[in-house]
């Protein structure tokens, strides 16, 4: 280890030893106490897909108009943000038409 390693002595050693068994009994105390948990998650999760894997025929419909709607929302939003980008632009177009004017009533003067 080095020339500056200390040795340990028996009483130290022992407290550690301790302490990492208390560790120990500790995780392996929660690891247990957590199975049946785990075992109830797993069980409602292959219900919930066999559920799903039976009613799918009926949900189908369903799905289809929630994509016709999403598909709906996008077109409307695209239409909105052209009509918004032309606003920009005109916007845009007179700002710059504003500073040319002025730049040219500036030169006149000067």
């Amino acid at each position: 280890m080095g020339k500056k390693a200390k040795n340990l002595s028996e009483e130290q050693v022992s407290r550690i030893a301790e302490r990492i068994g208390a560790q120990q009994k500790q995780v392996s105390a929660k690891d247990g106490a957590n199975r049946p948990g785990r075992m109830s998650a797993y069980l409602v999760g292959g219900a919930s897909g066999l559920v799903l894997a039976l009613a799918a025929p009926f949900l189908r419909p369903v799905m289809r108009s929630a994509v016709k709607g999403g598909i709906l929302v996008g077109r409307y939003a695209r239409q909105v943000g052209s009509s918004m980008k032309e606003e920009f632009e005109d916007i845009v177009a007179e700002a710059e038409a504003d500073l040319e004017k002025e730049k040219g009533e500036m030169k006149e003067e000067g």
